[in-house]
């Protein structure tokens, strides 16, 4: 009845339904809005701040992808793994400056087989430019999801750093190296690496951590290379944030040397009186911790320390502070489950049959200024260190210029002359070293790299010049004698025996040192520096 509505139970009836009601009401709310947080949660308006938040939901996703396709993984690592050892009898020493695309093609064409090295990629470069590319994805596609902005962002800047040769022959068994202190920018550079491959801009065998280089803007203020060290805890997380980042596809190693003075600043007489047992022991300490969590099994050792505590140019760590090859030696002996590549002071391919003698077991040598020297005296590592009976790729030195003027122009093409002629220049300017003539040679090459900047400054262009394929030829064919360019790489290693190959090969490491000395500041220093600083503004 109408009365019955008013009464004092029916009112509070209606007030319990009311409140149960508005409770559903609320609830239902909340899980929309729940469901909407899950969906978009991730488009916040600050873009620094949700590229922040981006990062560790793409390292979410990687990790359950990694997860979830482990086998798969697992399988394409083991494939690579075998790459990477089966390819490491002799490396390419990563070298800032040199160790290029475009040397590294050169090197391809000398041998089929050597392992090659990048230059050192710092990390937080890498990392910084894919989080701005992808920031500007996002303004562009705010609708877009993680893994649509991950296949969508703009590389062009990016392949500077990760992009390979597209030329015949491909480099084949390379490892890029990266340097860095932060776990988290080197996630981002291993997934971008990741990204990359599968753009088929860049193919690596491996991802290597540089814990190696002393250079105070590397040791100092980047506080990575040498300087990690003393910090072998850290250095794990790097090499898991590393194997997290790529998803576990590609093996993870480390090139490091065997200490640093921290602690005991160096000096001749105080490093030649240092409890050597201790300093090894040390070694060992870096080496058990960073193998420990499974990932890393594979090193690459300087067998120097490293000065950290002077202002020891990087020149002065390559020569000043011994070689402790012994070192190397008992970590072989002690670690057989692990692998060894010797690095430090070798510059001939009988110096490496002889340290492959005197170190059963050891995995490889890696070479560095006798490469960047003389690029030639490597032309039969394939027949004397691999034992392959098959011919050198190239019959000398004027088939490797013309294969070499396929990539040249290749490059030019897909760039612009004036700011890469020079780089592609710079790869060949060794390949007659100590030959006659071989200084003419090089002065004409100078001559044909700065031809588009001399142009661009007149207001003029390449147009009705040769391709740059045609000027080297030109150059070899108008400086060089017929006989040195057509002989071939046994004659050329019977002649460098014949007249102490070892100390031709060393006068040649000398004065390309020596070059390097008059070439004033660092280039790649200053592009270091600018990645250093563009990665933590």
């Amino acid at each position: 009845s109408p009365s019955l509505s008013y009464s004092p139970a029916r009112q509070w009836y209606n007030l319990i339904t009311q409140q149960q009601q508005q409770r559903l009401i609320k609830m239902r709310l909340l899980f929309f809005v729940l469901i909407l947080i899950t969906m978009f949660g991730h488009r916040v308006i600050s873009l620094q701040r949700f590229v922040v938040h981006s990062r560790k939901d793409l390292r979410t996703q990687s990790l359950s992808s990694l997860g979830n396709a482990d086998n798969i993984n697992s399988s394409a690592r083991k494939a690579k793994y075998e790459e990477l050892i089966s390819a490491s009898k002799l490396s390419l020493a990563p070298m800032m400056e040199y160790t290029d695309r475009h040397f590294r093609h050169l090197v391809r064409l000398v041998s089929n087989r050597t392992l090659l090295y990048t230059e050192m990629v710092a990390a937080n470069a890498i990392a910084h430019e894919r989080c701005s590319m992808e920031g500007e994805f996002r303004a562009s596609n705010p609708q877009a999801l993680n893994n649509e902005v991950r296949r969508g962002y703009n590389d062009t800047y990016l392949r500077r750093y990760l992009s390979q040769g597209k030329v015949f022959p491909l480099e084949g068994p390379s490892v890029l190296q990266i340097g860095g202190s932060d776990p988290e920018q080197m996630f981002i550079a291993a997934q971008t690496v990741c990204d990359m491959t599968e753009r088929r801009i860049c193919d690596y065998s491996a991802i290597n951590l540089n814990c190696g280089c002393p250079s105070p803007k590397v040791a100092g203020k980047g506080c990575f290379g040498a300087a990690l060290m003393d910090d072998p805890k850290l250095v794990s997380e790097l090499t898991k944030a590393i194997h997290d980042g790529c998803e576990g596809k590609l093996p993870v190693t480390v090139k490091c040397r065997i200490g640093t003075d921290v602690g005991e600043p160096f000096t001749q007489l105080g490093y030649e009186e240092r409890n050597e047992e201790a300093e090894y022991s040390k070694l060992c300490h870096f080496i058990e911790t960073i193998a420990s969590n499974g990932i890393v099994t594979d090193f690459q050792v300087h067998a120097r320390i490293a000065v950290l505590s002077k202002s020891f140019s990087p020149a002065d760590n390559r020569n000043i502070p011994p070689l402790k090859y012994n070192f190397v030696r008992r970590l072989v002996k002690d670690y057989p489950q692990l692998t060894f590549t010797l690095n430090g002071g070798i510059k001939t391919i009988s110096e490496c049959q002889q340290q492959f003698e005197a170190t059963p077991g050891l995995n490889g040598i890696m070479i560095g200024r006798a490469w960047a020297a003389n690029p030639w005296s490597f032309a039969l590592a394939d027949r004397l260190l691999y034992d392959e009976n098959t011919d050198a790729r190239a019959n000398n030195r004027l088939e490797i210029l013309q294969e070499y003027g396929k990539h040249a122009d290749a490059e030019e093409e897909a760039s612009d002359p004036v700011k890469i002629r020079r780089f592609l220049i710079k790869a060949i300017t060794p390949l007659f070293a100590g030959e006659h003539n071989g200084k003419k040679y090089r002065i004409a090459l100078d001559e044909i790299a700065g031809l588009p900047k001399k142009l661009h400054s007149q207001g003029k262009n390449l147009k009705g010049y040769p391709p740059l394929s045609e000027l080297i030829l030109n150059a070899a064919y108008d400086t060089l004698d017929e006989e040195i360019l057509l002989r071939s790489p046994d004659e050329s290693y019977e002649m460098m025996m014949s007249q102490s190959g070892d100390n031709r090969c060393y006068k040649a490491v000398d004065q390309w040192q020596q070059n390097r000395k008059t070439m004033g500041s660092s280039q790649y220093e200053k592009i270091l520096q600018t990645g250093i600083d563009s990665g933590t503004s």
